[in-house]
Parts: C-alpha cells; sequence; structure tokens
C-alpha cells in the first residue's frame, strides 16, 4: 500500500471541514426563509419590530401581493407603508402598526367559505389564527370542532347576529374587516321561482278551484256558481288563480303557452275535439275535471276516451 503524504491529508480535512461549515451555514438561512404564521399570540408589530410576530406579519403582507417585503423578522420602512396600504384597502385607521384588528384582517383575507362543525383543512386554519388574533384562543389545528365553533359563536354576538356557530361568508366579511366594526349579515339568497313553478302554483288553484264544483249540473253558457258549461268552469278556476280567460273554449285555446301531452301539469287546460269545442282542466294520470253535457255533473273522466287537440298553460 502506499504511503499518503501528511500534507495531503491536511488538504483533504481542510476541504472536508469546509464542506461542513458551509452545509451548516445553508441551514439556518433556508428555515429563516419559511413562513409560519399561526402563532399561539399576536403581538403588536410597528417599524423595527423584531421575532416571530414581525416575520408572520411579513409573510401575511407578501402574500398579500405588496412588493419589497422581506421576511426576515425585522419589520422595515418598507412593511410600514405596506400595512398602511392594506389598511386603507380594508377600510381600518392607517396607522402603519399591526395591531389586533389588523392582524384579523390579514390572517382571514382571502375566499370565504361557509365552515362547521367537522370541517378540515387550510381554511380552517386560517379561520381559527384570526378568531386567536381577535382574542378568542383557538388551536390551529385544521380541525372545526367545539372550540372554533364557540369562538365564531362569539364573532357573531359581538355583531348581533343569531349565534350558529356556523362561519358563513357574513362571519368572514366581520373578521376580514377587522371584527373591531359591525357589518350586515349576509342572507341566504332567496331562490327565484322559475316560470313554470309559477304556472304550477298557478294551476294548483285552478285545479282547487274546479275539484270544489264536483257534483254541481252542468247548463249550457254556465259561469257559476253551481252550474256550469266546459268553458265557464275552466274561466272562473283560472280567474280564481289570477288569470282572465274568454269564455269559449276556442277563445281559451288561444291564450297561454302551448304544452305538449307529456308534459302535462295539473291545472293546464286540455282541449278536444276538431274545431275546439270542448275543454277540461289537467287533474293528473291522464284525467281531466270538466263539465261535460246537460244530465252530467262535474266530474272527472280520463282523457283517452275524448279526441285530444291540444293544451295550454296560464
Amino acid at each position: 500500500m502506499h504511503r499518503i503524504p501528511k500534507i495531503l491529508l491536511s488538504g483533504i480535512a481542510s476541504v472536508a471541514l469546509a464542506l461542513t461549515v458551509g452545509i451548516g451555514a445553508t441551514a439556518p438561512a433556508e428555515a429563516a426563509s419559511k413562513c409560519t404564521t399561526a402563532l399561539k399570540s399576536y403581538g403588536h408589530v410597528q417599524k423595527g419590530s423584531k421575532g416571530k410576530s414581525a416575520k408572520a406579519a411579513e409573510c401575511l403582507l407578501k402574500a398579500a401581493g405588496y412588493k419589497g417585503i422581506k421576511t426576515n423578522g425585522k419589520f422595515s420602512a418598507t412593511e410600514v407603508k405596506a400595512v398602511k396600504k392594506f389598511q386603507g384597502k380594508v377600510k381600518l385607521s392607517k396607522t402603519g402598526h399591526v395591531n389586533k384588528s389588523t392582524w384579523v384582517a390579514l390572517l382571514s383575507r382571502g375566499s370565504k367559505p361557509t365552515l362547521k362543525v367537522g370541517k378540515k383543512g387550510s381554511a380552517v386554519k386560517r379561520l381559527q389564527s384570526a378568531l386567536t388574533a381577535s382574542g378568542r384562543k383557538v388551536p390551529t389545528t385544521g380541525y372545526f370542532g367545539p372550540i372554533t365553533r364557540d369562538a365564531v359563536k362569539s364573532v357573531q354576538r359581538s355583531q348581533g347576529w343569531k349565534a350558529t356557530g356556523k362561519a358563513t361568508a357574513g362571519v368572514w366579511r366581520a373578521l376580514q374587516a377587522g371584527a373591531a366594526v359591525k357589518v350586515k349579515a349576509s342572507k341566504p339568497k332567496k331562490k327565484k321561482k322559475s316560470s313554470s313553478s309559477k304556472s304550477s302554483s298557478k294551476g294548483a288553484k285552478a285545479l282547487e278551484f274546479a275539484k270544489k264544483q264536483i257534483g254541481d249540473r252542468y247548463s249550457y253558457g254556465g259561469d257559476g256558481p253551481s252550474s256550469w258549461d266546459c268553458s265557464g268552469l275552466t274561466q272562473a278556476a283560472w280567474r280564481k288563480a289570477g288569470i282572465k280567460l274568454p269564455h269559449s273554449a276556442g277563445g281559451q285555446f288561444r291564450k297561454g303557452k302551448k304544452v305538449s301531452k307529456s308534459n302535462l301539469q295539473k291545472g293546464d287546460l286540455v282541449f278536444f275535439y276538431s274545431g275546439i269545442s270542448h275543454v277540461g282542466i289537467y287533474a293528473g294520470n291522464g284525467k281531466v275535471l270538466h263539465a261535460s253535457r246537460p244530465g252530467k255533473p262535474v266530474g272527472y273522466i280520463k282523457m283517452k276516451y275524448m279526441p285530444y287537440e291540444g293544451a295550454r298553460r296560464y
């Protein structure tokens, strides 16, 4: 075996030592670049502030899109300017200090998902951090449990709302305004009734009226209150639903919206015989309720027993 000169061994050891120092030097720098915004408490941050709270504020400002922010835990004049801009945006006093309200607004910034007990994820963590900053101590677990629910209830009560414990868009808006001002609770949007549902509702009223006339006698030209002809009955039924129709089967056929036989709803008017000489009100299951002929009282009949000509909805 060849002997390695001492000078060469010394050189190898020096290189190894240099590599070790180099690796050790990069590790703290990498750790320092990581942003942690979930703290157990949030201290007041202003120009010259240092530490975890200062760095968390820098991280949040950078995430909000403000330029020139250095996440080094040393709060500078650049960060102060960014804070003022953010405070102006959310309508807080432009102090340049990251105070309680500013912390809450920064931490809750973003989307407004509805959260309740059992929910998990980053949105829950964001909510929990904002609640903690507001003075309600909530562990940042990412799980929406009883502690988070109770803290949300506290926010709702402070706003004068019903305390449901569910984090709705209204709760988010309160937090994003700093939780120190009153905001209007978000109301669930009322679903607009479609034209078909409105027609269905009116048709149900018309049919209900016609049902009350079952057993009344037929009379030509009859329009109530105790005797009817076919179009007199359907005219009165739809008048009860707020729709004016002429007293003739042909005239009623020329009104309203055409409806296919396969799409009939209760209350639709169904017309029979060539030349449109008879009308009844659809009652479901292939039946119409009608005033048919002298000697025959108002009642039901299956549509298949008469020649179908069309249907209308009003």
